[in-house]
């Protein structure tokens, strides 16, 4: 078994804390209104995924090292 997959949630949660660390800074410092901070929180999440789950997609933009897990900032909306 991959040893990502035994803390692939609590990396996740590591890496969506980081995204909201930065989304706070960026709307203290003005850079963001209070809209678009709470978007950018609740409709965009980080996500860690390995190239060969999404073989035929990530073949258009991955060319090298294949086999390691990429970040990726996605937009969920229902």
């Amino acid at each position: 078994m991959d040893t990502q997959l035994i803390i692939l949630e609590e990396n996740i949660r590591h890496a969506n804390l980081i995204k909201e660390a930065v989304i706070s800074r960026l709307y203290n410092d003005g850079v963001l209104n209070e809209e678009q901070a709470l978007t950018y929180i609740e409709k965009w999440q980080v996500v860690i995924f390995k190239p060969t789950w999404f073989k035929r997609w990530m073949e258009k933009f991955v060319t090298t090292n294949k086999d390691n897990y990429r970040y990726k900032y996605v937009k969920f909306e229902d």
